[in-house]
């Protein structure tokens, strides 16, 4: 898996699909955002990203990606954009 700067937060993600997971659609989409904010210089725009994450609710959905996984992601992920 490819790193971000920090070495924490994966540029590729390769969730497992499972039978009842979160719907990759969602996770994709929220997934793109903490990448393009991360690369940004801006504290605005990652505090910005980083709330809407700690706020997101993701839908489960038949063959969707695995929750433990996607919910370590955001909490790295919340945690890096500080």
């Amino acid at each position: 898996m490819a790193l971000l700067h920090n070495g924490r937060v994966p540029i590729d993600t390769n969730f497992i699909i499972v039978l009842r997971g979160y719907d990759p659609a969602e996770v994709d989409a929220a997934v793109r955002r903490v990448q393009q904010a991360l690369m940004s210089v801006s504290p605005e725009v990652r505090a910005s990203v980083r709330d809407e994450l700690r706020r997101s609710v993701f839908r489960v959905r038949i063959r969707g990606y695995d929750r433990g996984e996607v919910d370590e992601y955001v909490r790295r992920a919340t945690d890096d954009l500080g």
